[in-house]
């Protein structure tokens, strides 16, 4: 269960080790992911509605461009092995963010469904962190 987590951690620090920020990764999985210019206003503004199916799908699209989900295993642990090398994260991860995670992987028939629900297992550290991307003007 600890690649799963870590994995998880990842998909929300991986805006950090990647040099595109959320303007970039939205401008991208609009190819794919069909977003009204409201949405899309909202997701640049790290507003993400979870009643919008929109939303899901655009964290999983994210996910897959971090190479850290992927189709065919769910969670590319090659790529979280590189990424962990590289990210340092502050603090433990709680006992409920980690059943989080572990119920969320249980989606992986539903990829835009199984990165929703992973991105709210750690929904706090993400948007910190995309903030504090967005203050460095990255």
């Amino acid at each position: 269960m600890k690649p799963l987590v870590s994995a998880v951690m990842l998909l929300t620090l991986a805006v950090l080790v990647t040099p595109q920020g959320i303007k970039e990764l939205v401008e991208e999985c609009k190819k794919t992911v069909e977003i009204g210019e409201e949405l899309e206003k909202s997701f640049l503004e790290l507003k993400f509605p979870p009643e919008e199916k929109a939303t899901h799908c655009l964290l999983d699209c994210i996910g897959k461009m971090l190479q850290v989900l992927d189709d065919k295993s769910g969670i590319n642990l090659a790529m979280v092995t590189k990424l962990l090398q590289e990210v340092k994260s502050e603090g433990d991860i709680g006992e409920e963010q980690i059943k989080c995670a572990a119920e969320a992987a249980t989606h992986k028939d539903e990829p835009c469904t199984m990165a929703f629900k992973l991105y709210e297992c750690f929904e706090k550290e993400f948007l910190a962190l995309m903030k504090m991307k967005e203050q460095k003007g990255e």
